[in-house]
């Protein structure tokens, strides 16, 4: 095996982590952009609960993180966790109204 990291394949906690993070700000940012976009329509914006946001995004996040524990950190990498983060959310989102 080589030494350099990116051209390993490996779980580890570090990127498990890595990922994790990353799936966790792209399902944050599926919550929070439609209620910044309509800031200025909306008189009383109701936030969700900070509690259930992180519980929920934690949990739905792990899924991501699994998927993608054992690619490399670099950015392109990253950037695709926090898309899939997005997507589950939006998938939940979309079974919640069907």
């Amino acid at each position: 095996m080589s030494d350099n990291p990116h051209l390993e394949l490996g779980e580890s906690l570090p990127r498990f982590l890595s990922h994790w993070l990353a799936a966790c700000f792209g399902h944050f940012l599926m919550v929070l952009l439609p209620l910044i976009t309509n800031w200025v329509e909306v008189r009383d914006a109701t936030w969700p609960a900070w509690w259930y946001l992180l519980l929920f995004a934690s949990v739905t996040s792990l899924i991501a993180a699994v998927i993608n524990a054992n690619l490399p950190v670099t950015p392109r990498e990253l950037i695709k966790s926090v898309a899939l983060g997005f997507a589950l959310n939006a998938t939940l989102t979309m079974l919640r109204i069907a």
